[in-house]
């Protein structure tokens, strides 16, 4: 079975960028909402373009130009307030850095060491965001799989042998299957963008009791 066909299985199927500042403030609540419903999360890495910082204002901005810098500031804003809120630390929300090392650090710990891969998100995400993790380097994902007795030189073999392959495969399963953003959630073959959509998930997950979130 593919872990693409496994969507289909998965109560919540959770997709997350280490590189990406919103999947990291996504994390910890969804964690949170599969502890209170009593579920195991289906963790997915997505690659996803970074965020783009403002634009500078300048006299000939036109309207789509000054519509995408006042989004782009609110979400700056939105990440700034909500980390904060977390406790997180956040640091350059816009450097494009590859994080395939970090990903297949994730399908590794997913398949071979499952009690570690909540555990393994929390800690490549957070020394990600503190500028303490190369997520393009092997050797650094291994180094961290060991403090974890996750098998360091084990995923190193692997990550140099079938691993960018199995990745591929998901990466094309997840584009087939229409995911394109981080964090997306995927419930009973609907998919939800935004951690904002938590409570209607919850509703979802509780047999749509009672009136739907609005």
């Amino acid at each position: 079975m593919t872990r693409g066909a496994e969507l289909d299985q998965s109560r919540v199927t959770v997709l997350l960028d280490v590189r990406h500042p919103l999947a990291y403030l996504a994390l910890g609540p969804a964690i949170a909402l599969g502890v209170s419903e009593g579920i195991e999360i289906n963790w997915l890495p997505l690659a996803t373009p970074p965020l783009h910082a403002p634009s500078i204002p300048a006299a000939n901005d036109d309207r789509g130009i000054r519509h995408r810098r006042a989004r782009a500031t609110a979400i700056a804003r939105e990440i700034e307030v909500y980390a904060a809120a977390q406790g997180l630390v956040v640091r350059e929300y816009y450097r494009n850095a590859e994080a395939g090392a970090a990903h297949l650090g994730s399908l590794w710990v997913r398949d071979r060491h499952p009690e570690q891969h909540v555990p393994y998100l929390r800690e490549s995400f957070r020394a990600y965001w503190a500028l303490e993790l190369d997520a393009s380097s092997t050797r650094a994902v291994a180094a961290l799989l060991d403090r974890m007795d996750a098998d360091g030189s084990g995923f190193l073999a692997w990550a140099t042998g079938d691993g960018p392959g199995e990745a591929a495969a998901l990466e094309d399963a997840l584009r087939n299957y229409g995911l394109f953003g981080v964090p997306a959630y995927i419930v009973e073959d609907e998919v939800f963008y935004g951690r904002q959509h938590l409570p209607m998930i919850r509703w979802i997950l509780r047999g749509r009791s009672g009136p739907g979130p609005i």
